[in-house]
């Protein structure tokens, strides 16, 4: 565990740094559609400083969680496009009927 000390220490300072760049994303709007990007970075971060003290361990996660959050990210991304599409429609809709 003594190993695991340093690594838990660097992905503490990333998670509030993460965090931070995360708040300064959404405050200004660039996260909208694009919040499955921002949970697999944060992941990936967290597979990181996994790696670096077991890296089977870390290729079982990558896999797990590859499994679960590929449908999720392929989902939320379609959902976005959908609504994106669904607005522009609406929009072209007020524009005809004004």
């Amino acid at each position: 565990m003594s190993s695991a000390f340093p690594v838990l220490s660097a992905l503490f300072i990333f998670g509030v740094s993460y965090n931070a760049v995360v708040a300064w994303l959404i405050h200004h709007g660039y996260d909208e559609g694009y919040t499955w990007a921002l949970v697999t970075v944060g992941v990936a971060g967290t597979l990181l400083g996994i790696a670096i003290v077991d890296s089977d361990a870390a290729l079982l996660a990558l896999c797990c969680f590859s499994a679960s959050g590929l449908p999720m990210a392929i989902g939320s991304w379609w959902r976005h496009v959908q609504a994106r599409k669904a607005g522009q429609q609406a929009q072209r809709n007020a524009v005809l009927h004004d």
